[in-house]
């Protein structure tokens, strides 16, 4: 690899942030799912974490937080998912198409292997077979795989503060989707801290790789307004259809 390219290319400070997230993301997500394995203290902390948010719930708390996690599920995802990879095709950027639907797809793939290998139990057993494995969440590590490597996707093009609110932005709807699963009692924290962790590295290194060779800083305004058109329709039908079952299904036990 021609280093001064990789420099030129991304700049030093933004290479420099993709690495620490990329080998920070690794380092974290190893060192929690030793802990998970061996049984130390974090698992200490997973319980109490849990015991605490199931004391402080209360009704109209608990209908936020499960449209919240219903903004991260598949329903929502997968036609934002189709969206961007249809935008990505129609606009001939068949290289950027790749990497989008292989960083969803391996992502997905680690997680449902990771679920099967660990098998860990949930705090609540309200699920059945695969989907009864919690580690990692996987409404945290889709969120930050899909809506992390959309805002790259629509945000590069664009100055560094348009770039940073399109980041904050990012980030706190990812939390507030990872918060919802800790909260709604179906994940441990070292789960939701596993999956956030994997899906920086992730997409970290996905966009160095994708940025070294496509270097065009091309307009991508219309792929955030028909993805957050498609997100606002799907996420608003899901809710209006689910919300009644899925706040019987979590209800506090």
């Amino acid at each position: 690899m021609n280093w001064r390219l990789l420099f030129k290319r991304i700049g030093i400070r933004n290479l420099l942030v993709a690495g620490v997230l990329a080998v920070g993301g690794t380092w974290l997500f190893l060192g929690v799912l030793e802990d998970v394995v061996s049984g130390d203290p974090l698992v200490t902390v997973d319980v109490r974490i849990h015991a605490a948010l199931q004391s402080i719930r209360f009704p109209l708390l608990d209908s936020i937080m499960v449209a919240a996690s219903e903004m991260g599920d598949a329903a929502v995802t997968i036609p934002v998912i189709l969206v961007v990879l249809a935008w990505l095709v129609w606009q001939r950027r068949l290289r950027s198409a790749t990497y989008w639907i292989l960083a969803v797809v391996l992502a997905q793939a680690f997680v449902v292997t990771m679920k099967f290998a660990m098998r860990r139990a949930r705090p609540s057993s309200m699920y059945e077979g695969l989907q009864g494995f919690s580690f990692p969440s996987n409404h945290a590590t889709l969120s930050v795989v899909t809506y992390g490597f959309l805002a790259f996707f629509v945000a590069r093009a664009w100055g560094s503060a348009a770039r940073l609110r399109i980041a904050t932005a990012t980030a706190l709807f990812i939390l507030l989707i990872s918060f919802s699963r800790l909260y709604l009692g179906v994940h441990w924290f070292s789960d939701v801290l596993a999956g956030i962790s994997f899906g920086v590295a992730w997409i970290a290194t996905a966009t160095v790789l994708h940025h070294v060779g496509d270097a065009g800083q091309r307009d991508a305004s219309s792929l955030g307004v028909a993805s957050f058109v498609t997100f606002v329709i799907s996420a608003t039908v899901h809710i209006i259809m689910q919300h009644g079952v899925d706040m019987t299904l979590y209800a506090p036990e």
